[in-house]
């Protein structure tokens, strides 16, 4: 994969075979999302840019390698080659799409280097932890439609709660509780209100059409 064929805050929307994964997307499911997203995502990434390359940044406890700016394993914030995550996905059986930026919502160079300041520094920088208990109160219907969730704590974040404190912070999403979001009602309304729009998907048909192409 080229450096040129990620953008900053380009959305990564992952989809695992395991049970876990399995649980959070069909658990989060909703026949009235768009055709893409009926079945959501499991997991949710974003890229930004790193000495001049794109690295992908998650909040996990699941990743078995070590974060590429930290140089250890990371429970929490941590950053990594997108090719080298994306492949841990085609490996175990599943896929991953890729959500960009509308044209007229693209980032600026001063915002890009915001995104990265604000991701490399403060989050990694500052090892924020992931957030089990936001994780889980998330993906639940019955605290989401209520005033029952947690204030937001940005010293400990899961995944969705991430990307969208950041891309309220970049004046994409109005502001509210970013724990309210799981990585499908997430990208849901992202797309619904025509933020962002599906890019490309890599999957393993993909990847081996990719290398006959070599």
């Amino acid at each position: 994969m080229m450096d040129d064929e990620f953008q900053s805050l380009d959305l990564l929307a992952c989809y695992s075979p395991s049970w876990t994964g399995r649980a959070i997307s069909y658990g989060t499911a909703s026949l009235l999302a768009p055709q893409r997203l009926r079945i959501g995502p499991s997991h949710i990434a974003v890229i930004c840019q790193y000495h001049g390359s794109p690295v992908w940044v998650e909040s996990t406890t699941l990743s078995p390698h070590p974060c590429v700016i930290l140089q250890r394993p990371i429970n929490g914030v941590q950053a990594h080659l997108p090719e080298l995550r994306i492949q841990d996905y085609i490996r175990e059986g599943g896929h991953v799409d890729l959500y960009r930026l509308s044209p007229i919502d693209r980032l600026g160079k001063k915002e890009s280097k915001l995104l990265s300041r604000i991701l490399i520094q403060h989050f990694i920088g500052k090892e924020v932890t992931y957030d089990m208990g936001g994780a889980l109160l998330s993906g639940t219907r019955l605290f989401k439609r209520t005033r029952l969730l947690p204030r937001a704590d940005l010293n400990e974040l899961f995944c969705s709660e991430l990307v969208a404190a950041v891309l309220m912070r970049l004046n994409r999403m109005n502001r509210d509780n970013p724990t309210r979001y799981n990585p499908a009602c997430l990208l849901r309304q992202l797309v619904r209100e025509g933020t962002f729009q599906f890019e490309r998907e890599f999957n393993s048909e993909l990847k081996m059409q990719e290398m006959v192409n070599r």
